[in-house]
């Protein structure tokens, strides 16, 4: 099957590798040309444009980081030509902005659903993701063959909007839990106590979350390289959900807490790097706790 994806970031070029490595066809583009360079030697199309990308396939993966991003990049230059193509929104938007794209690409004749995932590069390229759709039954069915190259079974959450909304959900809990951790982190090494210790009687508790595990090393030795999710993407998402949750009625006082720190990390060029960088905003003088 001939797939395009629209936006080869980090994730946007993991799935590529995954589409490549079960024998898809894969047409790329990416605003940043450079990035595409890596996916066509291993066998992609570069198109010149999104609106080529789209018009080259019938089904569009998009993976841009943004709903500007999209708009930008597929309406920029006029409404492509969507009669009989289905564009599949992967990446994080808020439930009204995926709406809004839907009907956008259904004036225009063509289908759309959202499929928002969780996980990371890893996930991506062995295709242990979970999918969450937002659409309807018939769009799990036709695209199963595309879905499942991502993950053993694509979740089907609701209509276009609540796959959406169940990933902001999702995300301000990820970023609510690195704020949180980084905290208990900074008692611990304030405190004086062994961070085996502190990471002993956690692994025995309810309290466990894997993502601590994983992010403890770069948070102890302050390297933030090679970000798998940026500090600055999950500051994006944040805010989007914050906006979610203000529609909602929810009371947002500890999001609103969350976004400040992650907006401090930004603000001291921490954006590009892993999101555990946000431990140097919780805990500034971290390097200098024994």
């Amino acid at each position: 099957m001939q797939i395009s994806l629209v936006g080869v970031g980090l994730m946007g070029a993991a799935m590529t590798e995954r589409l490549l490595t079960l024998g898809h066809d894969v047409v790329v583009y990416n605003r940043t040309k450079a990035k595409c360079e890596a996916l066509q030697q291993r066998g992609a199309v570069l198109a010149r444009s999104a609106v080529e990308a789209i018009q080259s396939s019938s089904c569009t993966i998009l993976m841009l980081s943004d709903a500007a991003a999209i708009h930008d990049a597929v309406f920029a230059a006029g409404k492509p030509d969507f009669q009989n193509r289905t564009v599949i929104q992967m990446g994080t938007i808020a439930p009204s902005e995926s709406l809004a794209l839907g009907r956008a690409i259904r004036s225009g004749l063509g289908d759309y659903f959202e499929a928002p995932v969780l996980g990371s590069i890893t996930e991506a390229r062995t295709g242990r993701l979970v999918v969450m759709v937002g659409g309807q039954a018939e769009h799990v069915a036709r695209w199963n063959e595309v879905l499942t190259c991502f993950c053993h079974e694509s979740v089907l959450v609701g209509p276009i909007g609540q796959a959406a909304a169940l990933k902001l959900a999702l995300n301000q809990l990820l970023a609510a839990q690195m704020t949180a951790f980084s905290v208990s982190l900074g008692l611990i090494l304030h405190s004086g106590i062994a961070v085996e210790t502190f990471m002993t009687v956690l692994r025995h508790s309810s309290l466990m979350a894997s993502m601590f595990e994983r992010k403890l090393p770069r948070m102890l030795d302050h390297d933030y390289a090679n970000p798998r999710f940026s500090t600055g993407n999950l500051l994006k998402d944040v805010r989007l959900s914050l906006d979610a949750a203000r529609e909602a009625k929810v009371a947002t006082p500890s999001l609103d807490g969350i976004r400040d720190v992650f907006e401090h990390a930004v603000a001291r060029d921490l954006g590009d790097l892993d999101y555990a960088a946000v431990f140097e905003s919780v805990v500034p003088q971290a390097g200098h706790h024994p």
